[in-house]
């Protein structure tokens, strides 16, 4: 079959090999940077894009990784974990649309209203669903951009802010560690002791009840890097990041991916991990970034500056595979 044996239709095949394991990874155990690598670092080799691969996702990996370090790392050079200061804020600006609470609470007041509720089922899964893929959206549609599609060009325009926020965000968490709302639904405005290791899962606990396994629990528990690194809100972030850049590449045929962004932002609230300036400053910090990249960065770096050549550097040739 003439479709088959093109380089096109091999690397599609390659991507929903891709896109099948991470989400077996992440229902299994939760994507973490060494999964990433190790799988692309394979597929890239079977590609014969080894030396392009380790290049061009060297900034990935170095933030997977630093993401990977943090764990506790905050937590424990931090002094004062700002608790109270959020909810004033939020309670200020929102409370008023929530019957005097703020949307995290009022949500919790719905879900224990009516616990058995089919809608409260549904809506806990989808929520935990979108929440789900905070890590492997962004490895996916960088790997369309590198490898499916071979743009450099809009890969390295989408890596460039998704790593300035990356950075940016983590860089607050150290100056500014803030407790998200379960942390307060659950201990009130006190300190959290410098061994305190909640789990923070949250309404995403109710997910695994419906699975039958302690999927986020222990994820949560476990494998978050930094429980007070709330402002601003990455799992917010990222799903901006890969619209913006989908609707560069791909135009008005992109619009479905904004169910992504609307779909992590209602669960960020809904599951209690979030409040809604949370949000709005991952917004800022993304709008900031893509700005200063598409302005300033890439145009100085890749189009004028001493990357040019990047963005004509050819992979390594690479038979497709026959009938």
């Amino acid at each position: 079959m003439r479709g088959l044996r093109s380089g096109n239709a091999w690397r599609w095949i390659v991507l929903l090999l891709l896109v099948a394991y991470f989400i077996h990874i992440d229902n299994a155990m939760k994507v973490r940077p060494d999964h990433a690598f190790l799988s692309l670092l394979v597929v890239a080799l079977v590609l014969g894009n080894a030396r392009r691969f380790l290049f061009d996702w060297s900034p990935f990996i170095g933030l997977w990784i630093a993401y990977d370090f943090m764990r506790g790392i905050v937590d424990d050079l931090a002094g004062k974990i700002h608790v109270l200061e959020p909810y004033l804020i939020e309670e200020r600006l929102f409370a008023g649309w929530f019957g005097g609470k703020i949307p995290n609470f009022w949500w919790v007041e719905v879900q224990r209203a009516q616990p058995d509720a089919d809608w409260i089922g549904f809506l806990d899964n989808l929520c935990s669903g979108f929440y789900a893929m905070h890590m492997a959206a962004p490895i996916v549609l960088a790997w369309i951009f590198w490898n499916t599609l071979k743009d450099r060009e809009i890969f390295y325009r989408f890596m460039i802010p998704f790593s300035l926020v990356t950075w940016l965000s983590f860089f607050t968490y150290f100056v500014y560690p803030a407790a998200p709302p379960w942390y307060v639904l659950d201990f009130g405005f006190i300190q959290p002791e410098p061994s305190f290791k909640g789990a923070g899962a949250g309404n995403l606990i109710a997910a695994d009840q419906w699975i039958g396994l302690p999927l986020f629990e222990s994820a949560y528990k476990h494998l978050n890097p930094n429980k007070f690194a709330a402002i601003p809100s990455l799992h917010s972030a990222f799903p901006l990041v890969i619209l913006i850049f989908a609707l560069k590449r791909f135009g008005w045929r992109a619009f479905p991916v904004a169910i992504y962004p609307l779909g992590v932002w209602f669960s960020a609230v809904y599951l209690n991990h979030h409040y809604f300036i949370d949000i709005i400053l991952a917004w800022v910090y993304v709008a900031g970034c893509v700005v200063l990249s598409e302005s300033v960065l890439f145009p100085r770096l890749f189009l004028r500056g001493p990357l040019r050549w990047v963005l004509d550097w050819q992979a390594e040739p690479v038979s497709a595979p026959s009938r």
